[in-house]
This record gives structure tokens, sequence and C-alpha cells, in this order.
């Protein structure tokens, strides 16, 4: 078995299934999308994800919350709509996974 399958959804484009397998195994194939998703689209609502991951909104609030509370994502309100960006940490936790990807 060659480890966890990518994160579902659709992938940023400059994401190698490598290093989509890596966040996975650490975050769980769901959280990890979500995660990738928010990196690669700063301001995507809850809405948006679970339509990128293709999972319900509560679900994808349920993921949000563990990633913000964790300090990876941080997250505004804006009218009736919730908008997710990636913090530093969480920038710094995907800059370490594509570095352990190129040195592995």
């Amino acid at each position: 078995m060659s480890g966890p399958p990518p994160p579902p959804g659709p992938q940023p484009r400059d994401e190698s299934l490598s290093r989509r397998r890596e966040l996975a195994s650490l975050l769980g194939p769901t959280r990890a999308a979500v995660l990738l998703i928010v990196a690669d689209r700063p301001g995507s609502t809850t809405n948006a994800l679970a339509e990128g991951v293709g999972v319900s909104a509560a679900t994808v609030s349920h993921h949000t919350t563990v990633l913000r509370r964790s300090g990876l994502i941080t997250t505004r309100r804006s009218g009736g709509s919730v908008h997710h960006c990636l913090a530093s940490l969480g920038e710094v936790l995907l800059r370490g996974v594509g570095e352990a990807g190129r040195n592995a």
C-alpha cells in the first residue's frame, strides 16, 4: 500500500500528489483538502469550500473550526458568509510539507 489517498475535491494546480498525500496523512484527507483550497483561494467561503471538497457546509464548518483552533487558518464573518484565509502557521506547514517532499 502506498499511503492514504489524495484529499477529496479538486486539487490546487501546483500541488504534487505526494505533497497532498503527506498532508492528508497528517491532517486527514478532508481537512487537508480544505487547507489546500484555502491556500490556493484565500477568502474562500464555507459554502465554496464545501462545493470544492464535495462535502456539506456543516462538515466544512467543523473542519475549519479545527483548523482555526490549531492556528492554521483564520476566519472572518462578512454578512452571512464566513471567509477563510491561511494563517502564518498554515503557510509554514505547507512550506514544510513541500520541503519534505523534495527531500524524500
